[in-house]
């Protein structure tokens, strides 16, 4: 009986431990990324927009890389001419990505340099409306032994247009990884 109740609490408790990791595969990845960032430090904020850094959180991160819209700058392996990869701005500086959220208020953006020293990140999302405004939102942050770093810009309102990441990640040892330019997304108006 004690093998019965023992087997039936532990079937009970893996259940408890796996459910919370299955919860995000039945949603939509824009409802992912929402919920993974619902909090952050602002590192700036005016009346027009809203910079926020997750700094380097490995699951947002993840979620930003995954996501179906999301628009990726990486280093291939050119020694393996049989992989297949995405379209996208090949460069020797690491990876990055850039995606609009649905609500076409947020942009998600996620950079990871090759460097094997920690890092330090400095850059922009540009944003360039349909009507003509001009907007450079500063990003920034410090990076770990192969972490990646994330964040958002958040528009209080916009008539829709493009966003463009841009950067520059400097390591311990002085070298620099650029973000390859055309590394953009498009956000729709809200």
């Amino acid at each position: 009986m004690k093998k019965v109740i023992l087997s039936t609490l532990l079937m009970f408790f893996s259940l408890a431990l796996v459910t919370p990791t299955f919860a995000n595969e039945n949603k939509n990845p824009d409802q992912v990324l929402e919920d993974l960032t619902q909090e952050g430090e602002i590192i700036y904020q005016d009346e027009e927009i809203t910079v926020t850094s997750f700094g380097n959180d490995p699951e947002i991160a993840e979620a930003i890389s995954n996501h179906p819209n999301s628009v990726r700058s990486f280093e291939p392996n050119l020694n393996n001419k049989d992989v297949i990869m995405p379209m996208g701005a090949i460069g020797s500086g690491g990876w990055s990505d850039i995606t609009a959220g649905d609500s076409g208020r947020v942009v998600y953006w996620s950079v990871k340099p090759t460097t094997l020293w920690p890092y330090h990140f400095e850059g922009y999302v540009k944003l360039r409306y349909h009507s003509g405004f001009k907007r450079d939102a500063p990003i920034s942050g410090m990076g770990a032994l192969g972490s990646t770093l994330s964040g958002t810009v958040t528009m209080n309102k916009n008539n829709g247009g493009v966003a463009y990441l841009s950067g520059t990640a400097y390591s311990l040892t002085f070298d620099k990884y650029k973000v390859l330019p055309g590394v953009h997304v498009s956000f729709r108006p809200n």
